[in-house]
């Protein structure tokens, strides 16, 4: 049985905007990741929507993701550089 830890971020539009900044994502990126339009996004980080809990939940995995992938590469980068 999978169990999936569903204590996710709230997501208020400060969030949405920064997290899709800090990544480097337009709108229309991140709309493509989550299965909405950029215009979608535009609407969720000026607080005219909200995005519903399923879309929350994809938002905290993919931030995760993104998360563990920059760890290794950080990984990468140290081994890299640690060996002379």
């Amino acid at each position: 049985m999978l169990v999936y830890d569903l204590d996710m971020q709230t997501w208020t539009p400060e969030e949405i905007e920064q997290f899709r900044k800090d990544n480097k994502l337009s709108r229309r990126a991140l709309g493509e990741l989550l299965g909405v339009t950029g215009n979608c996004i535009y609407q969720w980080e000026r607080g005219l929507r909200e995005p519903s809990k399923t879309t929350k939940i994809l938002l905290s995995r993919i931030e995760q993701e993104l998360k563990g992938k920059k760890k290794q590469k950080g990984k990468v980068g140290e081994k890299k550089h640690g060996k002379k």
